[in-house]
This record gives structure tokens, sequence and C-alpha cells, in this order.
């Protein structure tokens, strides 16, 4: 049986954050040759883009990106506009930059179980939001005959941090 090889340079937004860091990590090994369970994936380059990266490297990654893992997102801000701002406003961004470049590249986004809008997330801003997200990347993909891979998270909470979201945190 022949196994094509496959190089790729992958693009991770939210790169930062604590799904983004174990992505990251995990492609690395890959890279690396530390993880041999596709022997028929090699990656060339992984660019980590995060809320304090210049908005040149979006698009000098955007340019040279095979593959999407969308991780970026506002989970807690101070005014609720700013999950409109946070994870509507910058995958807007983030579409525009793919196809200011004609990029075809595959795309995962990480969305939440909230985007469901039902149930006790029925009314919801962040729910509202990442739904939002989910209606811009599906209508991208129509548009530009690309694959588009939504992961709903269930009860992700990131990184721990005290009197943020988790009691173990503020006890400890």
């Amino acid at each position: 049986m022949l196994i094509r090889e496959t190089r790729m340079n992958i693009l991770v937004t939210g790169a930062k954050g604590m799904v983004g860091k174990a992505l990251v990590n995990n492609l690395k090994n890959f890279r690396d040759g530390k993880n041999r369970t596709r022997p028929e994936l090699h990656i060339n380059e992984i660019y980590e883009y995060d809320i304090d990266s210049a908005p040149e490297e979006l698009d000098e990654y955007c340019a040279k990106a095979d593959f999407v893992f969308n991780l970026a997102g506002v989970n807690r801000p101070k005014d609720p506009e700013e999950f409109m701002k946070g994870n509507f406003g910058f995958a807007s961004e983030l579409l525009d930059t793919l196809k200011k470049h004609g990029s075809r590249t595959g795309i995962m986004l990480s969305s939440s179980i909230q985007a469901t809008l039902s149930g006790r997330f029925g009314d919801s801003e962040y729910g509202r939001s990442k739904k939002a997200g989910e209606e811009l990347f599906f209508k991208y993909g129509e548009e530009q005959g690309v694959k588009v891979a939504v992961y709903r998270f269930p009860n992700l909470m990131g990184h721990s941090k005290p009197k943020y979201n988790s009691a173990v945190s503020t006890f400890c």
C-alpha cells in the first residue's frame, strides 16, 4: 500500500490558551518525530498566533497555512459586548485574511456547547457569539469550497485561576 506523504504548515490561533498550548506541543511532537502515530503526516511549520501577536503575523501565517486550528476566543470579558468582538470579530478578521490570500485551507473551529442556545444556554451572550462564529465559518466554507469542522467543547474551563473559573483554584 502506497501512503502519500503530507507536508503541512499549520496555523493555531489562541495558541497560548490551555487547548492551544496542548495542541501546539503535540504538533511539535509530530514535527520532531516524537509522535509516530501518523507516519504520513509531516509538519513543516507551526504558526502560533494569539491576542498579543502582531496583525502582520496573522497576514503572513494565513498566506502560508495549509490548515488552521481556530482556538481563539473570549470567555470571561468585563463587558458582555466583548463576547461578540472577540468571538465573532476575530473570526471575521481571520476569514477575511484567508480570503485575501486566496487560501483553500481547511479549518477546525473550537466552539462551545453553549452555541446550541438551548436549555440553560438559551439566553447566553457567550453562546450567541459562539453560534454567530460557527455560522460565519460554515458560510465561509460554502463560499470558498473548503472543509470547515466545528468542535463544540462541553464544559471547557481553560486555565484555572483563583476567583475566575475554578472553586479549587480559588480555595488553593
